[in-house]
């Protein structure tokens, strides 16, 4: 299923009967496949909040790594860890 809302995830979730492997935006594909029904959140993309005075940023759940760090990079900033790599 692909998700391109909140509600689509919730409805997502509570018909599940099972785990659910839940994809992204794509930055950290692992190379060993995870047991149970595709949730795709990448329809759920993009910054809906960045204040670089506050060091503040909330992005949804599809949002590539890499598009975050640009926007951090032109403020001069940087995620102050690194995203797991589950490779």
């Amino acid at each position: 299923m692909t998700a391109t809302t909140e509600d689509t995830i919730a409805e997502a979730i509570k018909a599940a009967t099972g785990p659910l492997r839940i994809r992204g935006g794509g930055t950290r594909d692992i190379g060993t496949p995870v047991v149970g029904d595709l949730l795709d959140v990448s329809g759920l993309s993009g910054i809906s909040l960045y204040e670089p005075g506050a060091l503040t940023l909330v992005a949804q759940a599809g949002t590539p790594v890499a598009e975050i760090e640009a926007a951090l990079d032109a403020e001069n900033q940087r995620l102050a860890f690194e995203p797991m790599d589950h490779r």
